[in-house]
């Protein structure tokens, strides 16, 4: 198969960029899929086996099964294929190292070992439950990603066993499938094999359990459990040898835990963990919270393997509902939540990802929330036409539902009924009806910045970062003021929150904590002083951000006041700041997504699209840099967590010039100057960091450019009522701001032509984002003729410095080039054409993610490098039981 495999070759849509390895069941290759702009691992079987039947059929296996299984530890499957008469599968690239990498490195922290114990017996437990048994589990086949998810690889050996656990689903063939294995042939590796592997005997999912006992023991160990000199007295240890006491090597291990790993360990299999719900059960028992000491730590894992068999069905019955809803991704009819509160169940944790069709984009943080009956889930998704769409699907099918004129949905919330959902879009805030028909418009919304919907049928919302909380009605009309109006461009309200007399209701107020309001009052009152998203959970809590954790702290809903400790529900970097990631329902439902980040570099493009260099080490990031070039092309000014750095591109030496919050600089004709966007609105400061900053226009203005005379200063405005308007402001005699551009559609990105003669900007007003110039005059007026410049999309546009081109991005991220000419009265431009694909963060967000340098030859432009895939949502059944630990 190789012989036809190699760089730039095409397997179905997929563009094949590097071989990354190959073993005995295949050739694995770093490709690239444009239709979704990510790169994945295709593995392939090489040529000189693609005739043999027996490889073949393994193959195909490992396709059926590995394909079949949904789980954040188990590596995931995007498409099945034949090239060329050879079968391929097409999975997510991994960026990481193999666990057997990590062990030969160094030895791992005991609270490490057993975190990845817990992710490994997760993804084994998801796919027994499926009837799928592994057969090969060994530290090549386990994968730990650079944000320590581990996940499982290589289904090849795996098994679809004839029988399924009680309760599953048998709605497949995969049960009555022709079991590979023939009697008396050996499958697995040496050293992580059971002993009936051993022996060429019928291996069951009791079989993984062993495999996972060997590595856990050499995870704390730091040595295998049955490593000897030859194949075959290694062999013989499995049969007949037990493998060191973990004591002996170290003296503080657990009594409890050396349990397990004995126990997974045993030769009959009767002997093991029968499930790895079981197994699951007495891991889980290590983490639990004591009261007293490590003994009571010992005694509760190590009642919990004693009675695994005792109470299997009391301990299995949440796992093989995990397993079920994976199976289906989260099909929960299985589970009952309509009516009941869950208690005295363990939380379940589940993973959430798209349909195949659909991925998460990369142009805003994607938004998944729970409907307050715990049974449907909104979220937004890019489809294959790139059209970011909000779609909702019922938690007991595979269906998601696209929502008719939800396009660019941000901060969707749910009526109290969870029939309808609200959210903004392309400047409106608009309602959909689950039941069916198009998005109704309430009002003007410039940038949704989080709302709620009481049950009198009141929203109230935050229509803009800069701006305070305003109401309307659930069926539409004019906004009104509902929180105090002297905090606007000051303090900026937003994420309301109704309490349960929809009268009262929480908000953050940016920089000042969480705060309460009241339809009826403007009086408010500090909660919390903590600066963090939350939402109120009707099971007693606040649920909020602290120190890089979700917690939740009790909270009288009647009295506004908090009691207790806050608690810890997940720990590491759980949300981005400023932003709402998680949502909660009435009957025990959390739903959270994690960091929204993106691995991100500057990097140097030549015309054809290659690579010749790159601006400072690659770095995770949620957005952009905004980064600009100075006339001369000498410096690049770049935000970096909301500061500004003047960086000198020879010497690659930066500067930082603000040290509060700041974004999209511009620089002034001559390079003295930089205007951005700060704490004040649009700001004024020397391109060198010292004097004071000026602001020049109050309220949410972002620069856009500098005429080339330096008279004039073109920003964008944004509005309660509009999304962004084209603004100019004079910067001889009084200085007084004024509309440059008047029409009823959104204009972005504005650029002057070198000779100041023209302006380009991008316009909505065809129904999609394109490039449109006009005439500019002397006195700071736009001429009413334009011309159109792209068809097929556009945003962003750059002028070359000679006048000669105008480049911009089009809709499918192709950076595009048109030939102009901007001397004499009449603007000409030819056909635009394109130069090569990018991988830009955030183009359709209106920011300048790249520029041109003066000679128009190279392309600095912020690009998306790796696997961009946004981490998958995590939903936790009656997540108020991990309160209770």
């Amino acid at each position: 198969m190789s012989e036809t495999i190699s760089p730039n070759t095409t397997i179905a849509q997929y563009t094949i960029v590097s071989k990354l390895g190959e073993g005995g069941m295949g050739e694995v290759w770093r490709a690239h899929d444009p239709k979704l702009g990510r790169d994945v691992a295709i593995k392939v079987l090489p040529a000189a086996l693609s005739t043999d039947k027996d490889r073949l059929a393994r193959f195909e296996q490992e396709a059926r099964a590995a394909g079949g299984l949904n789980h954040p530890n188990i590596l995931v499957i995007y498409q099945i294929g034949t090239h060329e008469g050879a079968p391929f599968i097409v999975s997510e690239l991994l960026e990481g190292a193999e666990l057997r990498d990590r062990l030969d490195a160094a030895s791992i922290p005991l609270r490490k070992a057993i975190d990845c114990a817990h992710q490994i017996v997760s993804g084994l437990c998801a796919a027994h439950e499926k009837g799928i048994v592994h057969r090969d589990l060994k530290p090549e086949n386990l994968f730990i990603t650079k944000d320590e998810r581990v996940k499982i690889l290589d289904f090849g050996l795996a098994k679809l066993s004839e029988s399924r656990p009680v309760g599953i689903a048998t709605g497949s063939e995969d049960a009555t499938r022709k079991v590979l294995t023939n009697p008396g042939v050996v499958m697995g590796t040496v050293g992580y094999m059971s002993p009936e592997q051993v022996r060429g005997e019928k291996a069951d999912h009791r079989s993984d359990i062993f495999s996972f006992g060997a590595i856990l023991h050499e995870m704390i160990t730091g040595r295998r459990a049955f490593k000897r000199e030859t194949m075959a007295e290694t062999m013989t240890a499995i049969l007949k040898e037990e493998p060191e006491e973990l004591s002996a090597s170290n003296p503080n291990i657990s009594p409890a835990l050396e349990r397990i790993v004995n126990r997974c360990l045993e030769k009959k299999p009767e002997r093991r963990f029968q499930s790895t719900a079981d197994l699951g059960f007495a891991l889980e028992a290590l983490s639990a919270p004591t009261s007293s000491s490590g003994r009571d730590l010992t005694t509760a894992a190590s009642a919990a393997v004693n009675d695994a068999t005792k109470s299997k069905w009391r301990a299995r019955l949440p796992w093989i509902v995990a397993g079920v809803l994976m199976v289906a991704l989260i099909v929960l009819s299985a589970f009952s939540f309509s009516n009941r509160a869950a208690t005295g169940t363990r939380p379940l944790w589940l993973t959430f990802n798209p349909p195949l069709e659909l991925s998460f984009n990369n142009t805003q943080p994607d938004a998944v929330t729970v409907s307050p009956d715990g049974q449907k889930i909104a979220f937004t998704a890019t489809s294959a036409d790139n059209k970011n769409m909000l779609y909702v699907r019922n938690l007991d099918t595979l269906e998601a539902k696209v929502l008719p004129g939800s396009e660019n949905a941000l901060e969707p919330f749910w009526s109290p009924d969870s029939r309808s959902i609200a959210y903004g879009s392309n400047g409106k805030l608009k309602r959909s009806d689950i039941a069916g028909g198009s998005a109704q418009v309430l009002c003007d919304a410039a940038r949704m910045v989080g709302g709620s919907w009481s049950k009198d049928g009141v929203i109230i919302f935050a229509p803009d970062y800069r701006t305070t909380l305003v109401r309307v009605s659930a069926q539409g009309g004019e906004p009104k003021p509902a929180a105090p109006t002297d905090d606007a461009g000051i303090y900026s309200h937003r994420y309301p929150y109704f309490m349960p007399d929809g009268r009262h209701f929480l908000f953050q107020r940016q920089q000042k904590g969480i705060w309460s309001g009241s339809l009826d009052s403007s009086e408010i009152k500090e909660i919390v002083p903590d600066d963090s998203p939350f939402v109120y959970a009707p099971q007693g809590y606040l649920v909020f951000i602290r120190n890089d954790a979700l917690v939740a702290q009790a909270f009288d809903a009647a009295r506004f006041t908090l009691a207790g400790e806050a608690i810890p529900i997940i720990t590491g970097q759980v949300n981005e700041p400023g932003t709402r990631r998680f949502s909660v329902s009435d009957n025990g439902v959390l739903v959270f997504q994690g960091k929204w980040q993106r691995d991100y570099q500057l990097v140097w493009f030549d015309r054809e699209g290659k690579q010749t260099g790159t601006v400072d080490a690659p770095m995770k990031i949620n957005i952009g840099q905004d980064p600009h070039l100075s006339a001369d092309g000498k410096r690049v000014v770049v935000k970096r967590d909301f500061n500004l750095w003047v960086i000198e591109l020879e010497k690659g030496a930066g500067l930082r010039i603000t040290s509060t919050f700041s974004q999209i600089p511009i620089w002034s004709p001559d390079g003295s100057r930089l205007a951005y966007t700060g704490l004040g609105g649009l700001t004024i400061k020397a391109a060198n960091g010292s004097g004071e900053e000026e602001t020049a226009v109050p309220g949410a203005n972002f620069p856009a450019d500098w005429s080339p005379d330096g008279r004039f200063l073109i920003f964008l405005h944004r509005g309660v009522k509009t999304r962004r308007d084209v603004w100019a402001l004079p910067m001889f005699g009084e200085r007084h701001e004024y509309q440059l551009l008047n029409s009823p559609f959104e204009e972005t990105s504005p650029q002057f032509s070198p000779n100041g003669h023209w302006l380009a900007y991008a316009s909505e007003e065809s129904g999609n984002s394109e490039i449109y110039v006009q005439a500019f005059s002397a006195e700071g007026k736009v001429s009413a003729d334009k011309k159109r410049i792209s068809t097929t999309g556009g945003a962003m546009p750059v002028w070359r410095r000679d006048g000669s081109e105008l480049f911009f991005v089009a809709a499918d991220g192709q950076m595009m080039s048109s030939a102009v000419k901007t001397v004499g009265p009449e603007f000409e431009f030819a056909a635009p054409k394109p130069l090569f694909k990018t991988r830009m963060m955030a183009w359709a967000l209106g920011f300048h993610e790249y520029d041109v340098s003066p000679d128009g030859q190279r392309f600095l432009i912020g690009t998306l490098i790796g696997d961009t895939k946004a981490a998958a949502p995590t939903m936790i059944l009656n997540w108020t039981a991990a309160l209770k630990k």
